[in-house]
């Protein structure tokens, strides 16, 4: 991180810190805002409060407890409300040793056992109480009176939003947290820690935000999908270590009782409490901010997310640019170095002392430089178990890291830092270390000379002696100069293979097992046959670099065109599946089939012509359409080239289920528009993304081979389904889906290490091809709906059309079976026999008599809340009724249904389809869709359980006045997570 954006520590006089706003404007000259963050240690005897003695009864509404789930720095935050308590109860539940801090020696100690702890035990958070414990009589950074231009919005608007231009409060413990966001619209906070234990936090300065963001959107693609600002969920934790992992600049600092925390405009943030303690904030603002709220990018799947008009604000303090920016042409890009336009009286030379307002060299500003350590536990483990990282890797990081500091060099002196200033910034010397160290560590490569001549490869071991497989070698070598020797045959020179083909020759693999070394050795063989293939460095010899592990449980996978036995069960078996639409195009593809290459290069030409035209990313076409997205418009090129946006996000590829890989960026070959070149196999057909296939544009020419092609291995076929075609080696697509497939080169897509699959998976039967295939081949993935068994090949279940959608870490494709397929609402008719909800509170059969359409109107109301189904009538200040619908962000009155009027500003019109029904017993009603269930829709549990057919419901009248007595209501989750698997413990502490 460069010295610019270091977090600052500022000492303001009394004098100085008597105007908040100037301060804030020279703590910008000085360039704090560059880190997104500052600390400001007020004078020694200001105080806010004369005592916190007479707080104990104060109320804390709704606490929340914080249940985190997630492994190694990647998490999830989900809060659980719980009842009210007085700030007594929650000091003494903070207090218990169930929840006090552990003992530690210093900060960096406590932080390793956050880390480490972090899923166990959850906390309490006493947050967003409304209220301020200042003494009235407190003009100085008051949080509730700083008197900004945010207060322009209370003033002029007379709008309140709670705990933006209000002041809220946060009662926390040991553990308590709040996850990376930037503040609503990207405000200004200031935060003032009154009592208790320290508070640490973490920031990434306002430049690389958008950084911070890609990576979260890679590691969490199913949030992102959802919702472009996800973040401000505020419910994603990265640690520091994969901060660092992934070269993302961070600062952090500790704030201790009596201390302020300024954060930035767009200065995304995390953090933690050490204890009990309580603090106090609100949002504010300075000219600066403008431009920033005009950009921000806000939630929109929660209706309640704070959202200021900028309009005012333009308008006041932006008149020159006011029409521009309605026409939606002022689009400048921020400079997040430049100060606020407050700061100019410290910016100007030659000023006297008198001049800039007689501020004293008293003040003195600190930087705080002291940079996260190594986490505890499984993230100290991930940085050093490693093994030695690979050389150009490690370059490249120097390389990186030498561009970066001849940057931070041509960036020069500040502007607005003059060491004759009246202020001065002293930095400190700095230990920050932005780049993992690494242990040097067992380097053990495996050199496999192999012979092409037809070759049988058997294992065994010590500790299984009776092992003896003619298909299978061990996946943990002991790291030492073991070798396969063979004949080297000089005719083959190709970079990609090692061709042994089982015949005559017996090749016997010795090694020790031990199961303590978790070897990092790579598998791009392909056990259904015996014919081991190899990524190498290109070489004239065909000497590997990578190692030939293949897991023993994989013996039982073969390749039938080397079995006798199998040729004869695939002329006899039965057909059934092949008469399947989906599956006729597929018919001379299966692996049980003779190789057909004709058929094959025509399927693959096929493919390569409908969306999404990538062998690869067909992975994740059945949930595009089924979105409704339509596909990319492709950028067509000169001599008839195309680039597409590809479906699959790059963290697809990254995903490592090993604790100790230390996963580095790759470089997806993606153009600044997010597209990839498509290109074309020579041989084959086969058709892929440059991105998705690793492989640089640079180096396609017009008889571009794939990897298969280019070793001539034509006949080879995918060890983890039953289908040929495609991108091989292992189908791309397959490595994708099957969660503990690992791509040992990221960027090039291989070699791919399979030796993290569990035996089980290789058991799991596919759905689709089981009734064809007498031998299980390959593995399969399962749907990721709860505990639900249905297994697929990945293949199998993309050439039927099953939605399978990026996951979020540390899964990878979420996999929806036919069964949890949500239900196609067909349309409903005039006449028909539908169930619907009766007045009563049971379900009864009835008729359709009439369809009709109703708009509703959706608002939000001045007091942060919303309604989506306001009836025209209800806006009281308009006709709407003549005149339509307002125009949007209009301020209207609303009658609600207490009688009384509430202001409220206007969103949208929705047009929806209602259905008159017909019970038997003569009385109607109006349903949506969602309602109404037709006679051959699965019905849910909850209609079921209420279901009536009784015909007599006519005579129920007499009872009209008899309220129907209801089960005691459960607590249940919240809709939104109702599909996510949660631990049974996590899941009880949830039903408590």
């Amino acid at each position: 991180i460069s010295a610019a954006t270091r977090i600052m520590t500022f000492h303001p006089t009394k004098e100085e810190f008597k105007d908040f706003n100037r301060y804030i404007a020279y703590m910008e000259s000085q360039g704090a805002h560059r880190a997104g963050m500052a600390k400001v240690v007020p004078p020694k005897d200001w105080k806010p409060r004369r005592t916190y003695d007479d707080i104990d009864d104060l109320v804390i509404p709704a606490p929340i407890q914080q249940v985190v789930t997630g492994q190694s720095g990647l998490f999830t935050q989900y809060n659980i409300q719980k009842k009210p308590m007085t700030v007594r109860e929650f000091r003494k539940t903070a207090n218990t040793d169930k929840f006090c801090n552990p003992r530690y020696a210093d900060f960096d100690e406590l932080e390793r056992k956050y880390w480490k702890n972090l899923t166990f035990n959850p906390p309490l958070y006493g947050a967003d109480v409304s209220g301020t414990l200042y003494d009235p009589d407190v003009t100085e950074w008051n949080i509730g009176r700083l008197n900004t231009i945010l207060d322009t919005v209370e003033r002029e608007s007379g709008i309140t939003i709670r705990g933006v231009n209000t002041p809220y409060l946060y009662f926390g413990m040991w553990k308590s947290t709040f996850a990376w966001h930037t503040e609503d619209m990207d405000l200004y906070s200031i935060n003032y820690l009154h009592f208790g234990e320290p508070k640490s936090w973490y920031i990434v300065p306002p430049e690389h935000g958008k950084r911070l963001e890609r990576l979260a959107k890679g590691f969490f693609p199913g949030s992102a999908q959802s919702c472009e600002a996800f973040l401000r969920h505020k419910m994603t934790l990265i640690s520091p270590s994969i901060l660092r992992k992934y070269g993302i600049p961070y600062e952090k600092v500790t704030q201790e009782a009596g201390q302020f925390i300024v954060t930035f405009p767009y200065g995304y943030h995390a953090g933690f409490n050490h204890g009990f303690n309580c603090e106090e904030s609100t949002n504010f603002a300075t000219q600066r901010w403008i431009d920033y709220g005009k950009l921000a990018t806000l939630c929109s799947c929660r209706k309640d997310m704070v959202k200021v008009s900028m309009d005012l604000f333009v308008r006041k303090f932006q008149p020159e640019r006011y029409k521009l920016w309605k026409a939606g042409k002022d689009i400048a890009p921020i400079d997040h170095s430049k100060p606020t336009p407050e700061a100019a009286e410290f910016l100007t030379d030659g000023k006297s002392e008198k001049e800039t307002g007689e501020l004293s060299d008293s003040s003195k500003a600190e930087t705080q430089e002291k940079r996260g350590e190594a986490e505890a536990g499984e993230e100290q483990k991930a940085n050093t178990d490693g093994g030695e990282e690979d050389k150009t890797e490690m370059l490249k990081r120097e390389t990186d890291g030498a561009k970066e500091k001849e940057e931070a060099e041509k960036g020069g002196p500040e502007p607005g830092i003059n060491s004759s200033h009246p202020y001065d910034v002293q930095p400190e010397p700095s230990n920050i270390a932005v780049s993992p160290k690494h242990e040097p560590g067992i380097n053990s490569v495996h050199t496999c000379d192999v012979t092409t001549e037809p070759s049988d490869i058997t294992i065994s071991t010590e500790n299984e002696p009776s092992i003896s497989s003619a298909h299978s070698c061990d996946v943990q070598p002991e790291p030492s100069d073991s070798t396969i020797n063979a004949e080297k045959e000089p005719s083959i020179s190709s970079a990609h293979s090692c061709d042994a083909q089982p015949e005559s020759t017996d090749i016997y693999i010795n090694a020790e097992k031990e199961p303590s070394i978790s070897s990092a050795h790579s598998c791009d063989a392909h056990p259904e046959s015996t014919d081991i293939y190899i990524n190498a460095e290109k070489a004239p010899s065909i000497s590997s670099a990578h190692s030939c592990d293949v897991q023993p449980e994989l013996s039982n996978i073969i390749d039938p065109k080397h079995e006798p036995k199998l040729q004869d069960q695939a002329v006899s078996e039965e057909d059934g599946l092949d008469g399947e639409a989906w599956a006729r195009p597929l018919t001379q593809l299966w692996q049980n089939r003779p190789y057909n290459p004709e058929r094959e290069r025509e399927y693959n030409r096929e493919m390569g012509l409908r969306p999404p035209y990538c062998a690869v990313c067909a992975l994740f076409q059945a949930h595009q359409q089924s979105e409704g997205g339509e596909s990319e418009p492709a950028v067509v090129l000169p001599r008839g080239q195309m680039r597409t946006k590809p479906l699959i996000p790059e963290r697809c590829f990254t995903t490592t289920t090993e604790d100790s890989a230390d996963v580095q960026p790759s470089t997806p070959h993606l153009e600044e528009d997010g597209t990839s070149l498509l290109v074309s196999c020579s041989l084959c057909s086969v058709r892929v993304h440059t991105s998705c296939y690793g492989v640089a544009p640079a180096r396609v020419s017009k008889d571009w081979k794939c990897a298969r092609c280019k070793a001539n291995a034509l006949t080879e076929s995918c060890c983890l389904c039953s289908l040929r075609g495609g991108a091989l080696w292992v189908h791309v697509l397959c490595a994708v889906a099957v969660l503990e497939a690992r791509f040992m080169n990221i960027a090039e897509r291989s070699p791919v290490d399979l030796s993290g699959i569990p035996l089980q998976r290789f058991k799991l039967k596919c759905y689709y091809c089981k009734r064809r295939m007498k031998k299980t081949l390959g593995c399969c993935v399962q749907c990721s709906h709860g505990r639900c068994p249905t297994s697929y090949h990945p293949t199998c279940a993309q050439a039927a059309g099953v939605i399978m959608h990026p996951d979020d870490w540390p899964f990878v494709v979420y996999v929806t079976c036919c069964r949890h397929k949500g239900p196609v609402q067909s349309e409903l008719s005039v006449g028909q026999k539908v169930i619907c909800k009766n007045k009563n509170g049971r379900y009864y059969q009835c008729e359709v008599i009439q369809l009709t359409k109703e708009t509703f109107y959706e608002v939000n109301f001045d007091d942060g809340s919303f309604s989506d189904n306001l009836f025209p009538e209800d806006i009281v200040n308009r006709d709407c009724a003549q005149l339509g619908p307002p125009p949007q962000g209009e301020v209207v009155q609303v009658r609600w249904t207490d009688g009384l009027v509430y202001g409220a500003k206007f969103v949208a019109a929705h047009v929806i389809q209602m259905y008159q029904v017909e019970f038997e017993d003569g009385s109607q009603l109006s349903a949506k869709r969602d309602d109404v269930y037709t006679l051959d829709e699965e019905l849910p549990k909850r209609v079921k359980s209420r279901l009536s057919k009784a015909s007599d419901m006519r005579f129920d009248g007499m009872f009209g006045e008899k309220k129907v007595q209801e089960s005691k209501r459960q607590r249940v989750i919240n809709s939104r997570y109702r599909g996510d698997y949660i631990e049974p413990v996590i899941y009880r502490a949830i039903m408590e």
